[in-house]
């Protein structure tokens, strides 16, 4: 009874937040959880919408609360080594994506940003040979990967 009560406030959510109502979406994932604490899918898309909204720390603190509930809930380790990078926190950024590259399927688009992501955070710490055969992979995926092109013409300049 309590999860159905708390995925009719998560689905409401989902769409405040497709119509671009980020803070009512987080009112209602707040009512999600409070019914149920452990309903993992709206402690992700609360971090989304903070994401959204740019805080961070309490996006950060969401997917690891996802994580902690559902460890095999691999786009929550996207996102949170995601958020590390833009945290600045680049050697967990990069060890986030190592758990999530192993896990994800490398048919999905997720994995080459994955992969870009991953290597923006070596670059960042100065391991640009890692930057740099990421990236190569993330092209060979997609040669029209403009972001990951960009980077890679970077990192080569200053290697």
């Amino acid at each position: 009874m309590a999860r159905r009560e708390a995925k009719m406030y998560y689905d409401q959510a989902l769409s405040f937040l497709g119509q671009g109502q980020v803070k009512k979406s987080i009112e209602f994932l707040d009512k999600a959880l409070e019914i149920d604490e452990k309903y993992f899918p709206a402690w992700n898309n609360k971090g989304v919408a903070l994401l959204e909204l740019g805080d961070y720390q309490e996006a950060l603190n969401c997917f690891e609360q996802v994580i902690q509930l559902n460890p095999l809930d691999n786009m929550a380790l996207y996102n949170k080594g995601y958020v590390l990078l833009i945290l600045e926190m680049y050697k967990e950024s990069v060890e986030t994506f190592d758990i999530f590259l192993v896990r994800y399927s490398q048919e999905d688009h997720f994995y080459k940003f994955a992969l870009y992501l991953q290597a923006k955070g070596f670059y960042f710490i100065k391991e640009n040979e890692k930057a740099i055969n990421l990236l190569q992979k993330a092209i060979e995926i997609d040669s029209n990967f403009e972001e990951a092109n960009e980077l890679l013409s970077l990192v080569s300049k200053e290697n």
